[in-house]
């Protein structure tokens, strides 16, 4: 539930985990007008599309996160089964009429559209009724995993209805909300069903809006780099944004309960080799992206000074729960916090010095 939730908020530190040192491996260790000679950055022409949350989205995430846990199992009668049901059923499945292992259940609570089994048998009991026998002809994907001696195989399924039941939700009230607060469900410090609809609904729209802004900020940076050119850049300095990007990819890996290289297999269909190749190509971009922006920095005076690097300090405290800047030291990259200011600076002056065309809006 929490993990949910948390999708809608940006990773804000991700790319400030400590790395090694070197000589060259801050920008504040460079001049950054050595190694790039700036395009075009004023004026910059570009269209991005701006996602739009679709109607119903709130209502639709309170549903499967919040009521479905808290259905009442209803029993159905005077209809046949439909999409969505929770179909009671005994079934054997054959195969040249002979009845197969695994094949066999009886008083078993499916709910149609789980996908739960093969193909077409879910399908299949749509518009049975009560106590009908339904048989059903199918035939199992192949490969099929969990047994490879069914892969492909033609079957028949006979299937008794015994019952017929549905979800009944209940009504989102401030008196539910009040428990799923209790009970330790994600609710912020929501206390009625207005202030929850209102807080998923921020959620919503700030995700969306931070996913135009990152749509924006590629769009402009990747426009200024190809009008730009660059020299090579110190080792160090690479190897710290490739680190970085690695932390990022290592932090989204845990969150789903995955170790690294099974996130980037499943994710990205990635060997090690390949996700490290990935890594070291993005590390370089965004090194070369950095380097460019604080070379913008350096001609327009957009470097952070102490006491904005100070409040950006307190503010990552805050959102982490640190106790101190001594215990913030031991985990974050405190120099990393002054560069990652400075780009949000610099990207807000391109914004507000870009020609950005009127963007189409995608629901998502």
């Amino acid at each position: 539930m929490k993990r949910k939730l948390y999708v809608l908020a940006a990773m804000l530190i991700s790319s400030l985990f400590l790395t090694a040192c070197g000589s060259k491996e801050y920008l504040k260790d460079i001049k950054a007008e050595k190694y790039v000679a700036l395009g075009d950055y004023k004026g910059v022409e570009v269209s991005v599309e701006k996602t739009e949350v679709p109607e119903g989205a709130v209502e639709k995430f309170i549903e499967g996160n919040f009521l479905a846990a808290k259905a009442e199992k209803v029993p159905v009668t005077g209809r046949p089964v439909q999409a969505g049901d929770i179909v009671n059923i005994d079934f054997v499945g054959y195969q040249d009429g002979v009845a197969f292992d695994g094949g066999t259940g009886e008083d078993y609570d499916l709910t149609i559209g789980s996908g739960r089994f093969i193909d077409g048998f879910e399908d299949g009991l749509v518009g049975a009724n009560e106590g009908d026998k339904v048989s059903l002809d199918l035939k199992f994907p192949d490969p099929y995993d969990p047994n490879p001696d069914l892969a492909g195989a033609p079957v028949v399924f006979e299937v008794t209805v015994n019952s017929i039941s549905e979800n009944k939700l209940p009504e989102l009230t401030d008196e539910l909300v009040k428990q799923l607060a209790e009970e330790g469900y994600q609710v912020g410090t929501c206390q009625t069903a207005a202030e929850l609809r209102d807080w998923i609904r921020e959620l919503y729209d700030q995700s969306a809006q931070s996913d135009y802004e990152n749509r924006l900020e590629t769009a402009l940076a990747s426009s200024i780099m190809d009008s730009s050119t660059f020299e090579e850049l110190p080792e160090e300095l690479v190897a710290r944004y490739t680190k970085s990007v690695e932390n990022n990819m290592s932090a989204k890996a845990t969150s789903a309960g995955m170790t690294l290289a099974q996130y980037m297999q499943l994710y990205q269909g990635l060997d090690e080799a390949g996700y490290q190749a990935a890594f070291a190509e993005n590390g370089a971009r965004m090194a070369k992206q950095y380097v460019m922006y604080q070379a913008i920095a350096d001609q327009e005076g957009l470097a952070p000074t102490e006491e904005e690097i100070a409040e950006e300090t307190a503010a990552i405290m805050t959102f982490y729960n640190y106790s101190s800047e001594e215990e913030l030291k031991k985990s974050v990259d405190m120099e990393a916090i002054g560069e990652d200011l400075m780009r949000k600076k610099v990207v807000a002056f391109l914004i507000e010095n870009a020609n950005i065309q009127a963007a189409s809006t995608i629901a998502d």
